[in-house]
C-alpha cells in the first residue's frame, strides 16, 4: 500500500516538474518473471523516473550511505530499496538480489555505481550484475536516460529489450568473463538511443 501511494504521488510530481517521454514502455510492461534492469545514472531522480514508467514494482539496489538517515532509510526500504557497499563484496545485497529475482521480481541496478555525466567508459563496468544474473538465471534489460534535470526540462527514457548475456558462454565463468559481460551491458545501455528507438 505504501509503495502504491508513494508511486502515485511521485508520478504526479514528475509530470509536473519535468517534460518526460518514455520510449518502448511495452518492452518492460510485457515482461513476466525475474529480470534485472540496468541503466546509466545521471541524477538522484533516475530510479523514480524508472519506477513510475512501469506497471511492475522495481526493487532498487542503492549505496549504503543513502540508508544512514533513519527517516530516509524507512522510506527507501518501504519502497523496496536495499543498501549495497560499493567498496567491497556485499553478501547481504547479493542475497537480497537473488531473493527478489528468484521470486519473479524486477531488480534495478545502476552498473556504474555512481552518477556519471561523461558518457560511456568501459572502466566503469562492474562484474557483479553479470554474476547475479547468472546465479538467478535471468535476462537483463538495458535502459537509457537523457535530458535536462531542471523545471520543465525535457527528459527521455529509452527502454531496451531484454537480453540473455550468457547465450555465448558455457561452463563456469570467472571474474574476467563477468567483467567482459559487464562491459557489454554498459555498451548496450549507451547504444540504446542510437538503435532507431526515437
Amino acid at each position: 500500500m505504501f509503495y502504491k501511494i508513494a508511486l502515485i504521488i511521485l508520478k504526479v510530481l514528475v509530470f509536473v516538474i519535468f517534460d518526460l517521454k518514455v520510449y518502448n514502455k511495452e518492452n518492460l510492461d510485457n515482461i513476466e518473471g525475474g529480470l534485472i534492469i540496468c541503466g546509466n545514472h545521471r541524477s538522484m531522480i533516475d530510479p523514480v523516473i524508472l519506477a513510475i514508467s512501469t506497471k511492475r514494482q522495481i526493487y532498487f539496489m542503492g549505496k549504503k550511505e543513502l540508508f544512514e538517515n533513519k527517516f530516509l532509510s524507512f522510506i527507501f526500504r518501504n519502497l523496496g530499496a536495499f543498501p549495497v557497499d560499493r567498496k567491497g563484496v556485499s553478501l547481504s545485497s547479493i542475497k537480497n538480489s537473488l531473493n527478489i529475482l528468484n521470486n519473479g521480481g524486477i531488480l534495478g541496478i545502476y552498473p556504474e555505481g555512481t552518477r556519471i555525466k561523461t558518457g560511456f567508459d568501459e572502466k566503469n563496468a562492474k562484474s557483479g550484475i553479470a554474476l547475479i544474473a547468472n546465479k538467478a538465471k535471468v535476462n537483463i534489460m538495458p535502459v537509457y536516460m537523457e535530458g535536462t534535470y531542471k523545471f520543465r526540462g525535457k527528459l527521455k527514457l529509452y527502454i531496451g529489450k531484454e537480453k540473455d548475456y550468457f547465450e555465448n558462454y558455457s561452463g563456469r565463468l570467472n571474474s574476467e568473463k563477468y567483467t567482459e559481460i559487464g562491459i557489454e551491458i554498459l555498451k548496450d545501455i549507451y547504444n540504446i538511443k542510437n538503435e532507431g528507438m526515437q
